[in-house]
């Protein structure tokens, strides 16, 4: 995902398919959103994002930290796991970090 595509996507703001979070840091909210997702036909969360869509952006140690708990809530707190794919968009107020669950079973 390009920066084009992640404001165009900002702008039309949350949906069931597009969650928005600033930061996370709790494993649980965070398998219960992916968990949500995989279950409910896929989506994407956006961290680095506040809830009006607006962008605050993250820097390189918080985008290692919420990727390792991304990676370990999908592993370990959803039943049967999930493999989400991240991907870090560099904006000019620092990373957001697009985690995209596809439909059901990855």
């Amino acid at each position: 995902m390009n920066l084009a595509e992640l404001q165009a996507i900002l702008a039309r703001g949350e949906d069931t398919r597009h969650q928005f979070k600033a930061d996370v840091t709790n494993a649980d909210s965070v398998s219960a959103e992916l968990a949500a997702f995989a279950n409910g036909g896929g989506g994407q969360l956006f961290i680095g994002v506040n809830d009006d869509g607006s962008i605050s952006g993250l820097d390189a140690d918080a985008v290692r930290r919420i990727n390792q708990l991304v990676a370990n809530a999908a592993t370990h707190n959803v039943r049967p796991p999930i493999n989400p794919v991240t991907d870090n968009v560099q904006t000019g107020q620092g990373l957001v970090i697009v985690v995209t669950v596809a439909d059901g079973l990855n």
